[in-house]
């Protein structure tokens, strides 16, 4: 099995951050946001699918998501930390740097993220 040097892995570790900090300072945006929304609505509106129901579920959602990566930038700084980062999760082979440049914390190669999208590979 292929993998990448220590200090491979570490060039990883300040991507990581940084876009750690960047998702943080998002999703406070994002939940001042919903905030703001909550209290243009008023306790009396009830019209969840109004135009103010409708963007506070948008806002939502997009917590979620980035909240998710968030957790994916987590575990990739773990696998740094383990020295495996670089292999995807379920083959084990390594992912393309090219991949791993676009998306740092990513956790499998587009081979098994296809495989797991159309349900033919089960990771938990």
């Amino acid at each position: 099995m292929k993998k990448l040097t220590k200090p491979q892995q570490k060039h990883f570790s300040p991507i990581l951050v940084a876009y750690l900090k960047q998702l943080g300072a998002k999703l406070e945006h994002l939940e001042e946001a919903v905030l703001l929304i909550d209290e243009d609505a008023g306790p009396d509106d009830g019209d969840e699918f109004g135009s103010e129901g409708q963007s506070r579920e948008l806002q939502l959602g997009l917590i979620e998501n980035e909240n998710q990566i968030v957790e994916e930038c987590y575990r990739a700084l773990e696998r740094i930390r383990d020295n495996v980062f670089g292999n995807c999760t379920a083959c084990k082979e390594l992912i393309p740097a090219r991949r791993l440049e676009i998306r740092p914390y990513s956790e499998f190669c587009v081979g098994c993220k296809e495989k797991i999208e159309k349900g033919e590979l089960n990771v938990d």
